[in-house]
């Protein structure tokens, strides 16, 4: 078995991995390069020859999670190579490409937790990991009696995981934050947005990505202790209602933030009529009291009509992601428009991505006999902890015969 990395061995994102055999290769995740922060539409060139270009000469592709920097190069995959992921990874990017009308994935296989696939003569068990992506997997890949995990993004692993594996020969483990120790917590999250939400006498407004189920999950019991209840737009409420197996939102407010039509927007529209008498206006629901309301960056006309309606001045806006978003001109927009409504404006967040602590622990746990870092700008932090440790560069071929 050989491995190759063909991009995100030494950087954040656009992971796209190769295991081959002599008869039989595939891809673990196809991502897309992150963007700069103020060009999110910048364009990938990566071209794979016999996965994106040419005679297919790849037997399937794996993804982990619906995060674009792991599969944003989907839908460049030859058209004859199928494409596995799980089941809410593929419904929360049907969902994704109807708001923004594109067209839907291609998904040729389900994935479920523990189930085997075998690729020819290589042989795939999906296990789920925690992450900010409901659905999120890593995956075991068996081949000429060598094991290989692959972490994919996570931030935590419940102890059914390790009962599902033995020892491993090859740890691709992600590094984001293997130089960060003691990081917020989404048990930190719930606590502290239910002690914002309890002291802000108006609304609570919270900015973070609507695909983070678990922070969803953690904003609505802290509307729950402190007494709230959460309100929601047409998106949210479509990933979320994909999202009951994990997450079930009691009594949500929905609300519109903007105007929609069966004529400009009828792939949004058929969510909003679907549930059309859970929906109000600005009108409406300003006059409600004790509401968080669950908020994005497009948003901002939202808010000026609110105001408009009930003044601001003295609510509180959560800022529940990266820090890093602040830089980009998108959201710098938004949370100048916050502070210029009077809004108070606090910061609250906890990656997806584990911390040391985590990460030592997963690797003592599978104690691989080799260690190979991905989806890291700091590997030689792990060849600083282990001496176990083959660091690639994207391209270079990794002979599992080796160890």
């Amino acid at each position: 078995m050989k491995l190759k990395i063909h991009r995100g061995a030494a950087q954040i994102g656009g992971n796209i991995v190769e295991i081959a055999t002599k008869s039989t290769k595939i891809i673990l995740d196809c991502g897309r390069n992150l963007p700069p922060l103020d060009d999110p539409k910048a364009a990938d060139d990566m071209e794979i020859d016999g996965l994106t270009r040419g005679e297919s000469a790849y037997a399937a592709v794996f993804v982990t999670h619906y995060h674009a920097d792991h599969c944003g190069l989907a839908e460049r995959v030859n058209a004859d190579i199928p494409i596995y992921m799980s089941e809410d990874t593929k419904n929360v990017l049907d969902v994704i490409a109807d708001f923004i009308n594109r067209p839907l994935p291609r998904v040729n296989k389900i994935l479920n937790p523990g189930h085997e696939e075998r690729i020819g003569d290589i042989k795939v068990v999906p296990l789920n990991v925690y992450h900010s992506a409901m659905g999120a997997m890593a995956f075991l890949v068996e081949a000429d009696g060598q094991k290989l995990l692959y972490t994919g993004d996570f931030n935590r692993i419940d102890e059914t995981f390790y009962t599902l594996i033995d020892q491993v020969d090859i740890l691709l483990c992600e590094g984001t934050n293997i130089g960060a120790r003691n990081g917020m917590t989404e048990q930190d999250v719930e606590l502290d947005a239910a002690r914002i939400m309890r002291e802000t006498d108006g609304p609570v407004f919270v900015l973070c990505s609507t695909t983070n189920i678990e922070r969803v999950r953690r904003i609505e019991r802290a509307c729950n202790k402190s007494g709230r209840t959460m309100a929601i737009d047409p998106f949210m409420k479509a990933v979320t209602d994909k999202a009951a197996s994990q997450l079930l939102l009691v009594n949500p407010v929905g609300f519109v933030p903007n105007f929609i039509t069966e004529e400009k927007t009828p792939r949004i529209y058929k969510y909003l009529a679907r549930d059309f008498m859970t929906f109000a206006g600005a009108r409406a629901v300003s006059k409600m009291t004790n509401l968080t309301f669950m908020v994005r960056q497009s948003m901002g006309e939202f808010l000026e009509r609110l105001n408009r309606l009930s003044a601001l001045k003295g609510s509180t806006l959560i800022y529940s992601m990266w820090r890093g978003y602040e830089n980009t001109a998108y959201t710098k927009k938004f949370l100048d428009l916050c502070r210029s409504l009077g809004m108070n404006i606090e910061y609250l967040h906890a990656s997806g991505h584990a911390y040391r602590e985590i990460l030592e622990t997963t690797v003592s746990r599978l104690n691989p006999k080799t260690l190979i870092p991905i989806h890291t700008e700091s590997a030689e932090t792990f060849c600083e902890m282990y001496d176990n440790v083959v660091t690639l560069c994207d391209g270079e071929v990794f002979d599992c015969e080796r160890l």
